[in-house]
């Protein structure tokens, strides 16, 4: 075989914790929205660069809202979610940055003189499935 340690690393990295998160996401009077979900493994990155996120998106089917997300390596986390009220796919935000339309963070953590500190979002997610509830207000 030509490449032993690329294919023991690959069958490592199969075999390795994964899980899956089910999200109910909170979100009345909003049936119809896109609600846009960010999973951050980096406090750096939370919650404005979902470009280094795992991301989804799901239309709201009534006051609460499922989302599965599968394969999720074992980590500790933190959740951004917006609701897009306009359509145009982007948090929208007043002049001096606070958002006008419906957020939320796992542990529904605060937002409190900007946003939420993936510290106060944080959680686990292992193997298996964890049940997460976001209220999005």
């Amino acid at each position: 075989m030509k490449y032993p340690i690329a294919l023991a690393a690959l069958l490592l990295a199969s075999a390795g914790h994964a899980g899956e998160l089910e999200l109910a996401l909170i979100a009345p009077g909003l049936q119809g929205k896109t609600l846009y979900v960010a999973i951050h493994s980096s406090a750096t990155d939370f919650p404005m660069r979902d470009d280094k996120a795992i991301r989804r998106s799901i239309v709201a089917a009534g006051d609460r809202t499922i989302l599965s997300v599968r394969d999720i390596p074992s980590c500790t986390c933190a959740i951004s979610v917006y609701a897009d009220l306009n359509g145009n796919g982007k948090l929208d935000t007043n002049f001096i940055g606070i958002p006008s339309e419906p957020t939320g963070a796992s542990r529904d953590a605060a937002s409190r003189f900007g946003p939420p500190k993936f510290s106060d979002a944080a959680f686990d997610i292992g193997e298996g499935v964890t049940s997460h509830t976001i209220h999005i207000k």
